[in-house]
C-alpha cells in the first residue's frame, strides 16, 4: 500500500498531519500497525476504502487515478454510531441549508430535533449548503448519535416531527470516518425552466422562458465539460477556484425544460451563473461564449444570476 502514495498525499493520524510522499511513508514504516490487515466494510465507494486495522481502529483511504491521496486513521476518541440521512426539502419558505442566526434553515431544522434526542447540541453536517429558495431531491447529512433509536426509529420520529416540506428518505449506519461533504465524489445539479405560457404553479419551482434555441444551449452546456477555473462563474471565493465537470446537458419532459450539472464540486452559485448565461445565449440576449468568460476569469460578464426556485440539488455520489 505504502508504494501506492500521491506525491502530494495526506495522512492524518488523530491531530497528527502528514504532507508529502516521502514523509508519509516514512512514518507508515516506522509505524507499521496503522495500515496492518486493514479489512474494509461493506461501508464502500469506487474513490474510498473504509476499514479497521489490526487494533481495531477505524481506518479511510481516499484514491485519486488509483493513487493514494488522504489516509484517516483514529486511534481514539472516535465516534460509535454515525448516521447518515438522505433527505428531500422544498426549499420555498427556508433561508438556504445552512444554519443562520433568527433565519429558518433546514439545517437548524434537523439539528434542532436531533439534539433534544440526543440531550446535547449537534450540528448536522450536509453534502451541500442550498442557498435560500433551493430545494433538494437528494441531499445527505450526518451526525453522530448517542441515543438508543435504531435508524427505522429515527427515520419514523423525524418525519413524524418535521414539517411536511422536509422527508427524510433513508437513515444509514455508517463507518465513524464517513463525511457527508468531504467524501462526496459527485453531485448532480437539475435546473428547470417552464417554457412557453406562464403557469403561476410553477413560480417557485421553475424559472419562466417563453422560447430558447436548442442548438445554442447544447452547444454552451458542452463547453463547459472538463476542468476549468470557474473564477468568472462564482461569487465571493478567493481560493481555489478549479473544478471539474463531468457532464452537462438537457432534457424535455412535455414543456419543462430540465438542465443537468455534474461535477466534482461546485462554487458559490456556480450553477445559477452558468444557467443564466446558457440560458441568455440561447434566447440570443447576448453572443458572449461562456469558453471566453471563463478564461477572462472576471466577473463583469456574470453579474445575474437564475432564480433560486429552479435549481434543485438532484444527486450525491460517494
Amino acid at each position: 500500500m505504502i508504494d501506492n502514495l500521491d506525491k502530494n498525499v495526506a495522512l492524518k493520524v488523530d491531530d497528527l498531519i502528514i504532507l508529502n510522499q516521502d514523509k508519509v511513508r516514512s512514518y507508515l514504516i516506522e509505524h507499521p500497525q496503522l495500515l496492518e490487515n486493514v479489512q474494509k466494510t461493506h461501508h464502500l465507494s469506487y474513490h474510498m476504502d473504509y476499514g479497521y486495522n489490526n487494533q481495531n481502529n477505524p481506518v479511510k483511504i481516499a484514491y485519486a487515478n488509483d493513487k493514494i491521496q488522504r489516509i484517516i486513521i483514529k486511534t481514539k476518541e472516535y465516534p460509535q454510531k454515525r448516521l447518515k440521512i438522505t433527505l428531500s426539502y422544498d426549499g420555498s419558505n427556508y433561508h438556504g441549508f445552512q444554519i443562520q442566526k433568527n433565519e429558518l434553515t433546514i439545517q437548524g431544522e434537523l439539528s434542532k430535533l436531533i439534539s433534544e434526542v440526543n440531550n446535547k447540541e449537534i450540528l448536522v453536517q450536509g453534502a451541500s449548503r442550498t442557498d435560500a429558495g433551493v430545494h433538494a431531491k437528494n441531499q445527505v447529512i450526518h451526525f453522530d448519535d448517542q441515543s438508543n433509536l435504531s435508524e427505522f426509529e429515527w427515520l419514523k420520529f423525524l418525519n413524524h416531527q418535521l414539517p411536511d416540506d422536509i422527508y427524510i428518505k433513508s437513515v444509514e449506519l455508517m463507518h465513524p470516518l464517513f463525511h457527508s461533504r468531504y467524501d462526496v465524489y459527485e453531485k448532480e445539479y437539475l435546473y428547470q425552466i417552464k417554457l412557453g405560457d406562464y403557469d403561476p404553479f410553477l413560480v417557485n419551482y421553475a424559472w419562466h422562458q417563453e422560447y430558447l434555441n436548442f442548438i445554442k444551449l447544447d452547444d454552451q452546456l458542452k463547453k463547459i465539460i472538463g476542468t476549468h477555473d470557474f473564477t468568472s462563474l462564482a461569487k465571493g471565493n478567493k481560493g481555489d477556484n478549479i473544478r471539474t465537470i463531468y457532464d452537462a446537458g438537457y432534457k424535455m419532459d412535455d414543456d419543462i425544460l430540465k438542465i443537468y450539472i455534474t461535477g466534482n464540486g461546485f462554487l458559490r452559485y456556480m450553477v445559477r451563473l452558468i444557467v443564466n448565461h446558457v440560458i441568455n445565449y440561447a434566447t440570443q440576449k447576448i453572443d458572449l461564449d461562456i469558453l471566453e468568460i471563463i478564461n477572462n476569469r472576471s466577473r463583469k460578464d456574470t453579474k445575474d444570476l437564475s432564480p433560486a426556485a429552479g435549481l434543485y440539488l438532484n444527486k450525491i455520489i460517494y
